[in-house]
């Protein structure tokens, strides 16, 4: 049997092997992330992460819970938005590892937007597990 696939068809193949393999939660965790990266608010969700939030301001910073986040500018230089970069690797479903607690490691899906709360911005993330099909 000859196949005679196209650069778009492996991409369709592509999402249907990924629709089947892997699931995102609906729900997600939201934090709420200060201009220098400090955790200052988080939902309900928040419990299942326990030893990422504590009193100790260090252990605070997103980048604990997402270590890549050390590596890029949460803001652009002028500090006005949010890094276009991590914008774009959301919107391409980015799969970003995530330390939860007891330093088990997983992947999500990050989404960002710029909050103005009282002339001070803020950066609301939205973290969305992702779990394999097999796992439960």
């Amino acid at each position: 049997m000859n196949m005679h696939i196209k650069s778009h068809d492996t991409a369709e193949i592509y999402d249907k092997y990924n629709q089947k393999s892997m699931k995102t939660y609906s729900i997600p965790l939201i934090l709420v992330v200060s201009e220098d990266g400090i955790i200052i608010e988080s939902d309900e969700c928040a419990g299942k992460f326990p030893d990422c939030f504590n009193s100790n301001k260090d252990n605070n910073h997103i980048s604990r819970l997402v270590p890549f986040l050390t590596k890029v500018d949460l803001l652009e230089k002028e500090n006005e938005r949010v890094n276009p970069y991590l914008r774009f690797l959301s919107r391409i479903g980015h799969h970003f590892e995530v330390t939860g607690s007891n330093d088990t490691t997983f992947f999500a899906e990050l989404y960002f937007s710029d909050i103005i709360y009282h002339k001070r911005h803020l950066i609301m993330i939205m973290l969305y597990p992702i779990r394999h099909k097999n796992s439960h």
